[in-house]
């Protein structure tokens, strides 16, 4: 059938168009006056580029010595059968300070519902970080988010803002100098149902996690078995580590569902887990050693009365 698409309503356009692939749009745009005004005045309704890899850094590479926020795109590519393809497409975009106003429309450009990872690098402007959590739709699990933040008191918020959008991710790493800022005692990262492996290292007096943060993280994760922590202090680390067990043995209560977890914990002191050993080794942990005692690593076991499984951990020294 010769059909004059040129004599079809806007709206019949705009439906028609929405079904077209972004990367192949401009094809339309060329062919017509019409089809383009189309396209841009219904832009919304339009397919947009589909980022599956995200990096937001400070960028301080320029001549004129201006640092910029450099954001770095992973764009999946679609073929001619409205196909993803595995292949992506690299986009490097720079925004100077000043031009953070127009961040927004610049992420209204993009789909970002299929976000596979998300990298954030900030030492300054992490206002970046607030305005980016509101285009994070994180009801699609994001295979990894990694954030490293310096902050200072007065920005410490948006660092916090981002955090708590943190809703389904398979692996979270969290790289924080907060020196000596106060975090709120009840501050949690909201993520549920999706974590299997987590990464918290504390740098230069950060006290940023807390019982009820590791406790939520625990008990609304079960398939999370894997941990790599560093503070700044056996306290810490004796608590992180006995809210860590309380959770997963609670877990007994509710049937037989025995796990190996593994936690590799980093030090910038040699004191710290010689006194972790010997916590390990009293009778006041739970598990029980299960070789001679290693001057780097804990392995113990707890049987079940019950179904006569085991639950597990190893706990090692480790240099990240």
């Amino acid at each position: 059938m010769d059909l004059n698409l040129l004599s079809l309503p806007l709206e019949i356009l705009t439906k028609i168009f929405s079904n077209i692939p972004w990367n192949q749009l401009i094809n339309v745009k060329l062919t017509s006056r019409k089809f383009n005004f189309v396209t841009k005045k219904y832009h919304r309704y339009m397919q947009k580029p589909k980022p599956c890899f995200i990096e937001i850094k400070n960028d301080y590479t320029h001549n004129d010595g201006i640092g910029r926020i450099k954001i770095i795109c992973h764009i999946y590519m679609i073929n001619e059968d409205g196909i993803e393809k595995n292949i992506s497409r690299l986009k490097e975009f720079f925004l100077l300070p000043s031009e953070l106003c127009h961040l927004p429309s610049f992420l209204k450009k993009f789909d970002l519902t299929s976000l596979l990872s998300v990298d954030i690098l900030l030492d300054h402007h992490t206002e970046v970080m607030r305005i980016f959590s509101d285009y994070l739709h994180n009801s699609n699990r994001i295979c990894s988010i990694f954030v490293t933040a310096k902050n200072c008191q007065n920005d410490l918020d948006n660092t916090l803002l981002f955090l708590q959008k943190i809703k389904n991710t398979r692996f979270l790493s969290l790289d924080l100098y907060f020196p000596h800022l106060n975090i709120p005692k009840d501050f949690v990262i909201p993520v549920e149902n999706s974590l299997k492996s987590i990464r918290i290292y504390e740098r230069e007096n950060t006290a940023f996690v807390n019982s009820r943060m590791i406790e939520y993280i625990v008990e609304n994760n079960p398939y999370l078995d894997g941990y790599r922590l560093s503070f700044n202090n056996f306290e810490t680390y004796k608590m992180v580590i006995e809210t860590i067990v309380k959770g997963e043995l609670s877990r007994r209560n509710n049937g037989c569902f025995h796990k190996y977890i593994t936690l590799y914990l980093g030090f910038s002191s040699h004191e710290v887990f010689p006194e972790l050993l010997r916590y390990f080794y009293s009778e006041e942990f739970p598990y029980i050693g299960t070789d001679t005692e290693d001057e780097n690593s804990f392995n113990g076991h707890l049987g079940c009365l019950v179904c006569g499984k085991f639950d597990s951990i190893k706990i090692e020294k480790k240099t990240f």
